[in-house]
């Protein structure tokens, strides 16, 4: 299933994704967005990225891959969609790892759930879910092969775990600086 990811802010859109599967899921952007994202990256980034095919993905580009294992998609997707940036998820990095790089990338510090959200309302998620319960061995090995599989084939310039292709190596040492910087000056606003 392919959704924009601001429609997913309402709970009547977001109810649409299955609550009782987990699975995995891509997230697209387009050329905005990406050079917001990868800043003076772009041109060296953007020709090797995956570009999307069909009418939903045509013109965006793959960014990032995640995976809903102890959990429902839906419960995942609104937490990377929806959540707060609180003090608390903050300091105690409970905030999305999608969020902590978007938010680093695009806002003031950390917290700049408004900077944040403004970029995430560009993206376009891709969602599948899996046909195995939550928490499960089965599921655990498909959904964690699969992610591994799309970080290996795939320039995914999000990922940080478990991402060791070369074309990323400056933008993942200039993301892993920045989500630092950006963590470190939240609290210093915070006083």
């Amino acid at each position: 299933m392919i959704v924009k990811a601001r429609l997913l802010r309402d709970s009547k859109e977001l109810g649409k994704v299955p609550n009782d599967k987990p699975g995995w899921y891509r997230w697209w952007a387009d050329e905005m967005a990406l050079k917001n994202l990868l800043g003076d990256h772009f041109a060296g980034l953007s020709p090797g990225l995956t570009k999307g095919t069909g009418p939903d993905l045509d013109g965006l580009s793959c960014l990032y891959v995640g995976v809903a294992i102890k959990e429902s998609i839906r419960a995942r997707l609104n937490w990377h969609i929806n959540q707060k940036h609180s003090r608390s998820s903050v300091k105690h990095v409970t905030l999305s790892t999608l969020r902590q790089s978007i938010a680093s990338l695009v806002g003031v510090d950390q917290g700049d759930e408004a900077a944040t959200n403004q970029l995430i309302d560009l993206l376009t998620v891709e969602y599948h879910a899996v046909d195995s319960p939550i928490k499960s061995p089965a599921a655990k090995k498909h959904i964690e092969e699969m992610e591994l599989s799309e970080i290996k084939t795939h320039i995914l310039p999000l990922n940080i775990k478990s991402n060791k292709r070369p074309e990323i190596a400056a933008f993942k040492k200039h993301l892993k600086a920045a989500r630092k910087m950006a963590k470190q000056e939240y609290f210093k606003n915070q006083q």
